[in-house]
């Protein structure tokens, strides 16, 4: 298993830190940042859709999956898109 962190820069100026720990799929991850989400606990629902994912990522299936949460939760994610945030993410797989 291993553990890394990545910082990404979304166009635009907002900053997404991903703490990830990952083998064969993704054991867990953080997702922190200067993002803003309202209600800030669908963050809670991103990430716990995220832990368990098989790698290598469908990075256009994951954004799917997590713009739905958005959207089920009636959350608005605002400095980031989904897209964003498997950015982050694959970056911090990369270099884990």
């Amino acid at each position: 298993m291993t553990h890394n962190t990545a910082l990404y820069k979304v166009p635009g100026g907002k900053l997404i830190r991903v703490d990830v720990t990952c083998s064969d799929r993704i054991e867990q991850v953080r997702i922190t940042g200067d993002f803003f989400l309202h209600p800030e606990e669908t963050l809670e629902a991103l990430e716990a859709a995220l832990t368990g994912v098989p790698l290598p990522l469908d990075r256009a299936a994951l954004a799917a999956r997590l713009a739905a949460i958005l959207t089920q939760q009636e959350a608005t994610l605002f400095g980031a898109t989904p897209e964003d945030l498997v950015a982050a993410l694959t970056a911090a797989i990369i270099q884990a």
